[in-house]
This record gives structure tokens, sequence and C-alpha cells, in this order.
């Protein structure tokens, strides 16, 4: 029960001098005794100084403590004060106020103008922000916000700059506070008990920091720049998820206590850290400098047809003989091997089936040694022979050099008496198809090298050009072309002469295939560029573990690169020790169209995941997988299904449910879909795009999204197509139609194209197998691949009435530009780009002619208008701007640069650098509503501004923009993308 206010009269009697006799400084405790209110002569003590109220049940203060203007230090901790009393704010003197364990919701923004201030505690609260005002306490010395639901700390935080102790733990930060590097004088940060996952590379920046506390986050790697604390007395990275700690942690000279119980560590061992950070120095200067021995270690990739036995030869190789009930592989598999001879094997068995071929193609890696399976009883020499070719052409465009190794299987179905005669004429078959698939592929290079080399000719003889396929094309350009195909002649795939025939019924030939692998993972004449390693370091094997250990599906090279620092290994080993690891099945390294490398740490999680949404039976798939659908009503399964089936959609609420295992945080269904789209296999549009009420508040939600994948897509073509795209353009309408003319075109290459260029197709638009027709500013694209008896076409086209033709370069241009960046993740596929022409667009003329896309290189002519159109012997012409792009400034690789400034802007600059371009809050809210995706908001902000300042929108404005927020490092980026010298570097 609360007691009564003490009596009046009483109150002085209970004053102590706070300094000693006679200083005439009086210090008054009224703490613990359960008082519901303090009384009101409390104001008329003038000189009191100190106060201490704590450890009551105040709900508020009476109004004549405002007079209190002498005291300096109040104490008001464990009461139930809903709110800072208003006549705390009086007291200017107050240079310590403790409001800790009560119930404050907010901090006024009076508090800000105790100016005086020096410790603030309200730790124990329910503070969900606080004010930005903070940055006028100029005298902050101590804060302590501890036990609140803050998920930010803000910005004036960064001017305090006598803040020797900050104590934001047990709150809801999910994001390192930066504010606090620009805190030189800081000596203490707790940051404990707060759902962190990252920290900030520039920690070193705090060079004053004595005591940091992250124990009970979230945390994955420790910064290598936590080297630079040269002052850190304690360390506290407790309950979290490390797997390593910097190498040369122990070195820091002020290091007394370290605690890092509770981790996952690899590198030290929790019985190194146990013993200290003596032992920790000792074993992580051993690790720098030690190796060990390994056995040799070979990346094998078993491809061809379905039912070529692939998986049977897997289960042989491991496990003897094998029994009749071997499933067919779903998408892939990955089965270690370890052999009798020292070797170990990472067996990569993909299925067969041409769903899961689009990308089977991310795990062809140019150091594995590939195992192309045939079924020889079923081998017929001439209808087998474009099934060899086109398996030849899949392995030699994305793995050219790469040595194959011919694998015959099902020789126990030949008859015994006939067996050995009737093998040994299939491979015979086998090997003249593959002669005859290499002759082809010559003979065809050699015909376009020797155009190539008369054109060039022509030009370096005359000065007047006659007429020829590549006239008009730059003699750079020529060149180029040239030395590509002499390329592509040079690095093929190394098929082995010998074909090995095998049996798994029988074990027949098995053994020869085991030498033969065991042979080729030693012979340095097998791969020429790849060292046999017979002893590693240590800390490559760290890395490993550290790797394999990564619940990310993919991470950026850098990431990889701290985990390197982390394990020990140097910075000028890491790509290195990636590569070794990339060759021997460990990890895998994946180059999308934008060129980003990234690193799939894991290979079988990977494909895990995929396998969670890509089916070859899909109507039976989706009835096994119905258990994971039992929040749908029986509608909405339905409709869901009905979407996949029909339209190739899959709804965000499906993709969830099916990928539950792997996304169990909205942040890993952000890495999953950024994923997905890079691996290009869907990309994501809201359902029911609207405009939205300006003056309303908006939250993305996941019902509102949908995801294609092309995969799933109909093989009819849509009657909404030939309404809108009829096969003749119009009168008084032109065409402008750019394409790549394909020999062979590799499994997954148009829908990988399809996905890397919806940001230019935009959301309104009809998806088929083999196209896509959209509206892009006003005007009608069709981007489809068709298929003709010399290849594959893929082609992009648009129209425009006569006097907007000028307009369809820049509707088309971005993305055929896209479309030379996917080929570009093929290095040994052979393809043509033209330009359709015009004039045989407009007539129908069955086989138009087509310019070459060397012009696309080619400045335009001066003064050149009109071009003869080759298919009429000169009787018609076209409009010279229809065949060579407008002449691109100096910004041409402004898409590199986006994707850039997309991957590195931290989301907190995000609303800042939109500002600067000239946008309003509310266009930068609806990004956020539109798009789920935190890289693809960013990247959406980038490309409203390209597409709203059109001509002036140009790198040189992007990087003053970012100068403009003191985001001098990315401004860098930007100019060493367009192959410029940072700003701080000179030339000499």
């Amino acid at each position: 029960m609360a007691e009564e206010p003490p009596a009046r009269g009483t109150l002085r009697s209970r004053l102590r001098e706070s300094d000693g006799a006679g200083s005439g400084r009086w210090s008054l405790d009224l703490s613990g005794q359960y008082l519901a209110a303090l009384p009101p002569e409390l104001g008329d003590i003038t000189e009191l100084v100190v106060l201490d109220v704590s450890r009551n049940r105040l709900e508020f203060f009476p109004a004549g403590t405002s007079q209190l203007s002498a005291l300096v230090e109040l104490n008001a901790a464990h009461n139930i004060l809903v709110q800072v009393p208003p006549e705390v704010h009086q007291m200017s003197m107050l240079a310590c106020l403790n409001l800790s364990c009560n119930r404050l919701t907010n901090l006024p923004d009076e508090v800000t103008q105790l100016g005086s201030l020096r410790r603030l505690v309200l730790d124990m609260n329910k503070l969900t922000t606080l004010p930005e005002g903070i940055s006028q306490l100029s005298s902050l010395e101590e804060l302590n916000v501890g036990g609140n639901n803050l998920s930010y700390l803000p910005e004036g935080i960064s001017k305090l700059t006598k803040l020797k102790r900050l104590c934001a733990d047990s709150n809801v930060l999910t994001a390192f506070p930066v504010q606090v590097l620009q805190l030189s004088g800081l000596e203490e940060l707790l940051l404990n008990h707060n759902r962190l996952s990252d920290l900030t590379d520039n920690l070193g920046q705090m060079t004053g920091l004595k005591t940091l506390r992250l124990n009970s986050n979230r945390i994955q790697t420790l910064p290598d720049s936590v080297l630079g604390l040269s002052q850190l007395e304690e360390l506290d990275v407790q309950n979290n998820q490390l797997g390593a700690l910097p190498l040369g942690v122990g070195t820091l000279p002020r290091l007394a206590t370290l605690h890092v119980s509770n981790n996952p560590l690899v590198q030290p061992p929790p019985s190194v850290c146990g013993m200290g950070i003596e032992a920790i120095r000792r074993y992580q200067d051993d690790l720098a400098s030690a190796t060990t021995a390994v056995p040799h270690r070979l990346k094998v990739v078993l491809v061809g047809p379905a039912g070529g036995g692939k998986s049977t030869i897997v289960r042989a190789l491991i496990g003897g003989n094998h029994k009749n009930d071997v499933v067919p592989t779903h998408c892939a598999d990955i089965v270690p091997w370890n052999s009798d001879d020292n070797v170990e094997f990472s067996l990569y068995d993909t299925s067969g089936r041409g769903v899961y071929q689009a990308w089977h193609s991310w795990m062809f890696t140019p150091d594995a040694l590939y195992l192309l399976t045939f079924n020889l009883y079923d081998l017929d020499p001439e209808s087998s022979q474009q099934d060899v070719e086109y398996w030849l052409d899949f392995l030699n465009a994305k793995v050219p050099g790469a040595p194959v190794c011919m694998v015959g299987t099902h020789t126990d179905e030949f008859t015994a008496a006939l067996r050995a005669k009737k093998v040994t004429r299939k491979c015979k078959d086998l090997s003249e198809m593959v002669q005859k698939w290499s002759q082809d592929r010559t003979r065809d290079i050699e015909a376009e090298c020797q155009v190539i080399q008369g054109a060039i000719a022509i030009k370096e003889s005359t000065n007047k050009e006659p007429v020829h396929p590549l006239s008009g094309v730059g003699l750079s350009a020529l060149q180029r072309r040239l030395k590509h195909l002499q390329k592509l002649k040079e690095t093929r795939i190394q098929v082995w002469e010998e074909i090995v025939p095998v049996s798994a019924t029988t074990m027949s030939g098995i053994p020869d295939l085991r030498a033969c692998l065991v042979t080729a993972a030693s012979n340095a004449t097998v791969f020429p560029s790849r060292p046999r390693m017979t002893s590693v370091p240590l800390s490559w094997l760290t890395l490993e573990k550290l790797l394999l250990q990564q619940p990310d599906f993919w991470m950026r090279r850098e990431d990889c690169g701290r985990l390197a620092v982390q394990a020990g290994v140097p910075a000028d080993q890491v790509p290195q020790v990636l590569e070794h690891l990339q060759a021997v099945g460990s990890i895998v390294m994946i180059t999308p169209h934008h060129g980003e490398e990234k690193v799939a740490p894991n290979p079988g999680r990977l494909l895990a995941f995929l396998c969670t949404l890509v089916n070859h039976d899909t109507e039976g798939w989706l009835k096994e997988e119905s258990a994971r659908f039992q929040s749908f009503s029986k509608v909405q399964y339905l409709e869901a299904r009905s979407d996949l089936l029909q339209h190739g959609v899959m709804s965000h609420s499906m993709l969830c449910a099916l990928t539950a295992k792997y996304t169990r945080t909205t942040q890993d269904q952000v890495n999953a879909l950024e994923l997905l789209r890079g691996l290009g296999l869907s990309y994501s549009v809201r359902k029911t795009p609207q405009r939205k009420d300006q003056n309303s508040n908006h939250k993305n939600s996941g019902n509102d999204w949908q995801h294609c994948f092309p995969v799933y897509c109909r093989d009819s073509l849509p009657s909404e197509v030939g309404m809108r795209w009829v096969p003749l353009p119009p009168v008084n309408t032109d065409q402008l139609e750019v394409g790549c003319h394909l020999p062979f075109c590799p499994p997954g290459l148009f829908s990988h194209l399809r996905v890397a260029a919806y940001r230019h197709l935009g959301t309104e638009r009809v998806d088929w197998q083999t196209g896509v027709l959209t509206q892009v500013a006003d005007r009608a694209l069709i981007l489809q691949k068709s298929n003709t008896k010399d290849g594959s076409h893929i082609t992009v086209a648009s129209r425009a009435c006569v006097e907007g033709r000028s307009s369809l370069w820049q509707v088309v241009l971005p993305v055929a530009d896209i479309l030379s960046q996917v080929l570009q993740c093929w290095p040994g596929l052979r393809h043509h780009l033209y330009v359709t022409c015009a004039h045989c667009l407009r007539k129908g003329v069955t086989n138009p002619h087509r310019f070459s896309g060397l012009l696309l290189l080619t400045a335009p002519p001066p003064g050149i208008t009109l071009l003869d159109c080759p298919s009429t012997q000169g009787a018609q012409t076209v409009q010279a701007q229809l065949v060579y792009p407008p002449h691109r400034d100096p910004d041409q690789k402004m898409d590199s640069v986006l994707e850039v400034v997309a991957s590195k802007l931290e989301l907190r600059d995000w609303r800042r650098l939109g500002r600067t371009f000239g946008l309003t809050d509310v266009e930068l809210d609806d990004i956020r509503y539109d798009f789920s995706d935190v890289q693809e908001q960013k990247y959406q902000l980038l490309w409203m501004w390209r597409r709203r300042r059109r001509s002036i929108a140009t790198a040189k404005r992007l990087v003053s923009a970012l100068k403009e927020i003191e985001l001098h490092d990315l401004a860098n980026a930007v100019r060493e993308t367009l192959g410029y010298k940072p700003a701080n570097q000179t030339t000499t």
C-alpha cells in the first residue's frame, strides 16, 4: 500500500548536504517509500541539487517541482510514469536524468532543451522512437535506451560528439546504427540482445572504443575492420551465428576480455577459444602458414538424354551392382564419392528432361569432367545424329574447352552372342556422329571467317567500297568479329576419342570408367589450366566449411571475401581459393546477365530449393504437394493451380507455401525472388496494377503479387496477340526489328532473356512459351523466338507511324542490349545479330534481307538517309534510321551503371537519393508499395529517374547526385564501371 506524502515541514529535516558540510548543495532521498504523489512544498526547496524519488508509484510530478532550477541530478526510476513530467523541462541545470523502468512511450522534444544534460537513462520503458532533436543535447556523455522497442536510432545521435557510453541493448534493431561511426569519443557501445545480422565494414573508425557488446544477435560475420579498434578492452559476441573470428583478432593490443561462446565456430575451434586470447593468437598464426595433405578432387557432371542411364552409373560407381529400384533423377543430384584410389569426386547427376535444362547450365563449369551418356542399344546412326549434336552443342556453348567423355550404356540389352560385335559397331557409329558434328561446326565457322576476311581486305585495299554482304560495317567491328570466331574455333569442347561402353546391371565396363575418372583427376594434361593440388592451406579448408554453413542460396564475391579474411585466407588468394572450390564442386560461381558474379556456397541446397518450384510432371506434382496448401480454401487452390497450368503464373501465396522450408522470413523470400530472377527462372509483377490514392498509406501485401515462370507458360499463341500484332505493318507504319540467328539455341536462353528484360517489357504483357507482347512508351513491342531449318531466331520488334519512327530505337534497343548481355553467359555460342529490312517487313517478303548486326556497333554514315534494299537489287529503299541505331553517348553503359548503384546503395540513402533526383515522397512511396523486393525498389528508383529525365539522366548527373549526398565511394564505383578512374586517383 502506498505511503502518504511526508508531512509539511519534515522535508527539510531529511535534507543532506551532497558535497560535505557547508557546501550549500542539498540532496533529498525519497526512494523506496511507495509514494503515490510527491509533497507540493517540494518546489520550495530551490537550493536542492540531487533528488531521488525512485522505486515509488508516481504517475506525475507536482507543479511546484518546476521551481527546482538548481537541480543537477534527478532519479525517478522504477515508477509508473507514462510521460516525462513537463516540470522536468524547466530544470535547466539538470546534468543527470534517470527515468528507467517506467512506462514511457515517447520522449518529448522539450527534453532536448536540457542543454546541460550529461547522463540520460531511459532503459526498460516502451519507447519506439527517439526524437531527431536529441542532437541538441550537446553535453551528453552517456545515453541508455536499452530494454525498449527501438527499431532504429535517429540520425541526430551522430552529432553527440561528447558521448562516451551508448547502451541500446534489448531492443529490436535489425541494422547496425552507422550513425555511431562518427562518434570518435565513444568508449562503450552496447548493442546486445537485438536482431542484428550484419555489421558495418567501417567498424574500425571508432578508434576510441573500449567496450563492444554484441552478444545475443544474429550476426554471421565479424568484419575484419574490428582489427582497427586499437583501444578495445572487451569484446562480447556470444550467442550469434559466427563461423569464424577475423584473423588477427588476438593481436588487438588492449583486448583483455573476449566472449565467443555459443557460436558455430569453425575457426578457431571452441576448444581453442576457451583457452583465452593467447591461444587464439597462436592458433591463427599457425593457421596462416599451415598446410595439409589432401586427395585429388574432381567435379564430374553426367549429362545426356532422359533414360540414358546416368543415375544407374552413379549407383554403380559408388556402390557396386545396382538394383532395379533407381528412380529417374528429378532435376539433379549431387553425390559425393571417395574412391579407393585416394580421389574424392563430386558427381553431379543431371536429369535429361528439358524442363530442368534451363538451369542445369549454371552447374556447368569449365574445370569439370563431363560424362555424356547415350543408350547404345537404342542408338541409330540416322535418327540419333540430332540428339548427339544437341548435347554436344549444349556443352560447347556453355563450357568451351572442357573435356567430355562419351559413355555408352545399356550394353547388357544386346544378346550375349552378338554383344561384343554390336557394342563395337555402336561405339563406332557414336564416334562418327561426333566427328561429323566437329567437321560441320568447323566448316561453318571457317565459311563466316572467309566472308569477314574478304570484307576486311576490301576496306583495306580501296577507298570506294563495292557492294558486299558486310557493306557499311566498320573495320574495327569486323576485326572483333573475326577474332571472336577464331576463338570459338580454337576453344571447342575436347571430346575424347575413346568411348566407354558400360552396363550398370552387369557391371561391365564400370571398372574401366572408374579408372578413367581416377586418371583424369590426377592428369594435368586433361585440365592444363588448373594445377592438381596435393596439399592446401588449412585456411582454405576452413573457408570451405564456412561457405557450406551459410544459409543463403547465393552470396556476393565481397561477402565471400569477408569470410575468407576470417578463415585466415590472404586477400590475394581469395580468387584462387574460389576457383579451386568451384573446380572440385564445392561451390558454383554464377554470373547473371548484368555481370555481377554470385557464389552458390551450397549447390545441394540450391538444387533442393529449385526442385520445390519446377517439376516436369506439373499436374502430378501439384497433387503431391497439396498438403502444403492446407491454408488455402478449395477455390483458392483450384484458382492457383489453374493459373500455373494455363498461364505459367504462380501466386505469391503459392510460392511461399511451396518454399516454406527455405523461406521462413520476409528477407528469405526477398533473397529467393532475387535468386529466381538472377537465374532467369521467374519475374514478379503486381496482379492488378492501379493508381493509388496519394493520401493513403500502403503496405506491401504478398497477395498483391504473382510470379511468372516462362517454363510453365502456355505453348499456343494467345488469340489477343493476333489481334494486337497483325502479320504485316499497317499502311504508313514502319517496323523496326532487331534479331539474332542462333544455329543452336541453348535451353533456357530465351526464358532467361524474358526475365532479364522484364523491366523493359513492362507489366501489362502477354506471355506464351515462345514470346512476349507488351506495350512500352505507347508502342507495341513483341519479343519472340522461332525455329527454322537453319536454327532459331530471336527477334524484338516495334512499330510506329512514319512520323514517329525515330522513337523506335528507344523501345527496341534496351531489349536488344540485354539480349547481347545474355548471350555473353554462353561463351562458346555462335550467333549472328541482324536488323531486318523494314521494306521487306512491310511487303511481307518470305525471306527478308537482314543487315548485319555489326552495324549496331557502327556509327551511322553522315549525310545518308536512304539505303538500297538488297532483296530488290536496289529498286526499293529503306530509311537509314531503321538500320543504324542513333549515335550512342558516353552513357551507353548506363544499364550496368544502374545495376551497380542498385546493388551498392544502402536502403537508408534510398529516399535521399530520390529527393535529389527531384522525385516526390508520394512517388517514392508508390515505388515502395509496388515492389516488395528491396533490390528492386532501388533499381526502380533509378529507372524512374532515367525515364523521367531522359536526355539529362546521364552518368555524369548520377555521379553528381551521389556526391551531393556524400556517397563518394559509390560515385567512384560508377566512374570505374564507365572505365574512368575514381575522383581521388590521378593519372601519371
